[in-house]
């Protein structure tokens, strides 16, 4: 089983709703540390919000005391996993505050973080208590422990290395548009490699569909979705708030998107597992629109392959979403005033996944755009609901929203 995590509610649903008609659809913790003493072994660096296990070298007290390892820098948004397991004190020292520059001591290093992302929500989420208030007495005078730490919800899975991932350093990929064939017929994409990329490290990989009038070129430039809307910034904005070790690919729609398009997404799937180094266990997608409803058709169609999604003023249909599916992390968002897919369509989406993922129709805000998590959920798979005030449109803050969601996996 997968890792855990923990809107405006309304009754499941006996049937799923009717996706939209005749689409205008717009493309429109911190451990002190004692003394002077060396670092105890590094925690890990995360690599893909993995964080690893801190300290498990520790150094040995003595009067020097040492600093406890760091709870895994997890570039990726989740917070470290673990900290400092044990680096035993010095004499001198005096337990550091949680992300404190300095810990207790005369001369003592930085303290462990929990886990930096670089995100505004990084260390929330799955190990997102990770090293805070544990490990705090690192240092004390009695030599004590430097805190077990707790992995924190559950904490993260490994990460998954897909076919494409070398042993050794390899030159990274052209960005860009490319090609591919789909059962004989050509099909185009967009992907962003991130500087760095050097395929021994797997990388997260987000998935962006466009809307009904929209293409892969307007995703990936950032530009409005629809006439007289805002941009969005490349991605929904998501790329300007994503970490180093993500992967972006905008999906081109022969036309409009439709059932046979999931051919489509599993051949460019297995392609790129094929050609880059790719975490498996952190595929992602979103999407707006008629986009969004591409998203939930891999949310219905491909569970056992997509870790997350993200869909905007979405509506699910039987067709595109068989019934007795399994359960995915999911976050969506529906402008009030929508009148292209009313707000209904996306409370109805958002019931089934809160059904299949086991969430009771308790809800509590989370984060300060008027977003509600589902609470109870299953393990590693949390549902977020974030209606505003607005029409067909992506909501303003889906940029740093999405990613906070998305990159806690």
């Amino acid at each position: 089983m997968r890792p855990t995590f923990i809107g405006r509610s309304t009754a499941l649903p006996a049937v799923f709703t009717v996706a939209c008609v005749a689409l205008a659809c717009a493309s429109k913790g911190s451990d002190g540390s004692g003394g002077a003493g060396a670092a105890a072994g590094t925690g890990g660096t995360g690599g893909g919000n993995s964080g690893g296990s801190a300290g498990m070298a520790p150094a040995s007290g003595g009067s020097s005391g040492a600093a406890t390892g760091h709870g895994g820098s997890g570039g990726s948004g989740a917070s470290g996993g673990a900290s400092g397991s044990g680096a035993s004190g010095g004499a001198s020292g005096s337990g550091a505050s949680a992300g404190g520059p300095v810990a207790g001591g005369s001369a003592g290093a930085e303290a462990g973080r929990g886990g930096v992302s670089g995100a505004p929500s990084a260390g929330t989420g799955a190990g997102g208590d990770a090293g805070m208030s544990q490990g705090g007495s690192a240092g004390m005078a009695t030599g004590g422990s430097a805190g077990s730490g707790m992995a924190g919800g559950g904490g993260l899975e490994d990460p998954k290395p897909s076919k494409g991932c070398s042993a050794t350093p390899v030159a990274a990929p052209m960005s860009g548009m490319a090609s591919f064939d789909v059962g004989g017929m050509s099909r185009d994409y967009i992907i962003r490699i991130p500087e760095g990329y050097d395929g021994t490290s797997p990388m997260r990989i987000i998935f962006a569909f466009h809307g009904g009038s929209g293409s892969a070129v307007q995703v990936d430039n950032g530009d409005p979705p629809n006439t007289g809307l805002a941009a969005t910034g490349p991605y929904y904005g998501i790329k300007e708030h994503a970490d180093a070790h993500t992967i972006f690919v905008a999906g081109q729609a022969k036309g409009t998107w439709n059932d046979g398009d999931i051919d489509y997404v599993k051949a460019l799937v297995a392609k790129l597992e094929d050609e880059l180094c790719l975490d498996e266990s952190r595929i992602l997608a979103t999407g707006f629109s008629m986009g969004g409803i591409m998203t939930l058709r891999v949310a219905c169609n491909m569970y056992d392959v997509f870790r997350a999604v993200a869909p905007m003023s979405c509506s699910l249909s039987a067709s595109n979403c068989p019934a007795g599916g399994e359960h995915i992390a999911y976050w969506s968002s529906h402008g009030e005033q929508d009148t292209t897919i009313n707000i209904s369509n996306g409370e109805a989406a958002r019931d089934e996944f809160a059904k299949r993922n086991g969430c009771s129709m308790t809800t509590m805000p989370v984060g300060s755009d008027g977003c509600v998590a589902y609470q109870g959920c299953d393990e590693g798979y949390p549902v977020n609901f974030c209606p505003f005030m607005g029409i067909h449109e992506p909501p303003p803050f889906s940029g740093p929203e999405i990613w906070a969601f998305l990159s806690q996996f």
